[in-house]
């Protein structure tokens, strides 16, 4: 059964940011390849200190993570510090403990005239406090960038333990895991519809079938079954169509359906192994796996099943194919020089750029919402972890350390 996680949490702006501001911040954040930014810590007003996961450091990891900012941390105001840094703008706290719930403050600064730009109110139980200090990050890196950051956004991953693998959902950032399935011994390929619905493959009567769930409802159905062998689900962000992998031609082909199961539509016809299917964002196009040509390569095609061109040639064996949300890039797996790693490519197959040049094997590559970082799993000492890294190959950051976690999926 999915677990149920409520979030009682809202927040109040107490400190509009003017269009003219927010230019202003947009032309300072355009002056720089990391944008300057100091992150000083917050203060108590009734003396009930934040002894783990304090917001102001929650913010500048996030804020660290991006690769987008130079962060200067502080306990407190140095305008020498900031002159020094070539600072501009800086972000400081207040809070009030009352039980277990919070009352926080959260503002953004300017560094040189120590006017208010922006601020935001938060009150929420104390356990969600990571949720609030991600939500002020999210704006203030929107207000900067004019983009929407992934630090609300959450990972789906299997763990692995021994003859049971079953579903967890974490923050972007490895905190806040929680298992989501305790049905069936095998339930794997776990992956977003949208922020609260889920599709995977379980093998609760036995046979892999598909099963989709709610997230906040802890509920679950059956989705696409047969005698056969159904998997590898991946949703559309355009329309409501679901592509997947089936067997019940005789071979693994790719299908499409709706998302209540109906309409199935076969779209390949090869006498091969076709399967791991992913959409382009717009909808349009489907990348895959195929044995065709006697090695898994990727393939992609219309939506409809034509036009289907290879637009792998390297190394001998290609899987997990995942298009990034921004349409340019393709990541998947490569076995090459005797172990996995992560590569990249263009959906017409040009410029195949390797990511990951890391020990053991590194799979399963699925993007952040706003296309920055990869997620994949690593075999890097001996145990199977989730790590994010930035498409061009810097900024890896280990997200598990159970040494269990496989297969990731980025939420949308």
């Amino acid at each position: 059964m999915i677990n149920i996680r409520i979030l009682f949490l809202y927040s109040i702006v107490i400190a509009g940011t003017l269009y003219a501001e927010q230019i202003d911040l947009r032309s300072y954040a355009s002056g720089f390849d990391s944008i300057p930014i100091a992150v000083i810590q917050f203060r108590s007003l009734n003396n009930a200190g934040i002894t783990t996961n304090p917001p102001w450091e929650i913010i500048a990891d996030d804020l660290d993570f991006s690769g987008r900012f130079f962060v200067i941390r502080t306990p407190k105001s140095d305008s020498a510090l900031f002159a020094g840094k070539n600072i501009g703008i800086f972000i400081y706290g207040e809070y009030t403990i009352t039980g277990n719930d919070i009352e926080m403050d959260c503002n953004l600064y300017d560094a040189t005239a120590m006017d208010l730009l922006f601020g935001k109110k938060y009150r929420g139980q104390l356990k969600f406090l990571r949720d609030m200090a991600h939500r002020f990050t999210n704006k203030i890196y929107d207000m900067l960038l004019g983009e929407r950051g992934p630090f609300e956004s959450e990972i789906l991953f299997v763990k692995d333990k021994g003859n049971t693998k079953h579903l967890y959902i974490m923050d972007y950032d490895g905190y806040n895991q929680r298992k989501l399935t305790s049905r069936g011994k095998v339930n794997v390929f776990p992956a977003f519809i949208d922020s609260n619905t889920i599709v995977w493959t379980s093998f609760l009567r036995g046979k892999p079938d598909l099963y989709t769930g709610s997230i906040s409802a802890g509920s679950f159905s059956i989705f696409v079954y047969s005698r056969y062998i159904e998997t590898s689900p991946a949703a559309s962000t355009i329309h409501d169509k679901i592509v997947y992998a089936s067997s019940r031609a005789g071979n693994l082909d790719i299908y499409t359906c709706n998302r209540t199961g109906k309409n199935k539509r076969r779209l390949t016809f090869n006498r091969s192994i076709d399967t791991s299917p992913c959409w382009s964002p717009n909808g349009y196009h489907i990348a895959f796996t195929s044995d065709r040509t006697g090695q898994p390569q990727i393939y992609v095609m219309d939506a409809d099943g034509v036009n289907t061109r290879r637009i792998t040639f390297n190394g001998s064996y290609q899987d997990s194919p995942a298009w990034s949300p921004r349409g340019d890039k393709i990541a998947y797996s490569s076995l090459q020089n005797g172990k996995f790693d992560i590569w990249t490519v263009s959906p017409d197959g040009t410029e195949p750029a390797q990511v990951t040049a890391l020990p053991g094997n590194n799979e399963y590559p699925t993007w952040s919402p706003d296309a920055s970082h990869i997620a994949f799993v690593s075999t890097r000492g001996g145990k199977s972890n989730i790590y994010c890294i930035r498409p061009d190959g810097t900024g890896i950051k280990q997200i598990t350390r159970s040494g269990n976690a496989k297969m990731p999926d980025w939420s949308k």
